[in-house]
């Protein structure tokens, strides 16, 4: 079965759709197996709901007249945002975390390699003693 919805999600409900080699042997499968009917009902009503949903609208000049003639208008209300005990508490909790995320950053850093700190930090360090080995990279 799970071939035939595989081949019914690439090539849809209609037969017409499908290659020729596959399109027999389909038709008789879901002329005789009922959980393969079922399976291609539910593929026509999907079907049917992209074509009618792919349908493009009707505009006539009237209501396009009606959309011109609302553009200058200002029908909507502007609304300010305006401080709340809780967006307070969001934004200091928000400032805390970003603080914190920063800081736990700058001790990760090694200090030891001078300009090559942060190259440190995201690719590791090399030893040259041994071959390529990695040392705590971000990568």
């Amino acid at each position: 079965m799970g071939d035939l919805q595989l081949a019914l999600d690439r090539y849809g409900s209609d037969f017409a759709r499908w290659p020729s080699a596959e399109r027999a042997e389909a038709e008789a499968i879901f002329a005789t197996n009922p959980h393969a009917a079922t399976l291609l009902a539910t593929s026509r009503r999907l079907d049917l709901a992209i074509a009618a949903a792919m349908q493009p609208m009707p505009l006539d000049a009237a209501f396009v007249g009606r959309i011109v003639a609302h553009i200058g208008e200002r029908t909507h209300h502007d609304v300010a945002v305006k401080a709340t005990p809780r967006l307070y508490a969001w934004a200091g909790a928000a400032m805390a975390v970003f603080l914190i995320t920063g800081f736990a950053a700058g001790l990760a850093l090694p200090t030891s390699q001078g300009e090559d700190a942060f190259a440190g930090l995201m690719f590791g360090s090399v030893d040259n003693d041994t071959t390529a080995t990695d040392t705590g990279s971000l990568l």
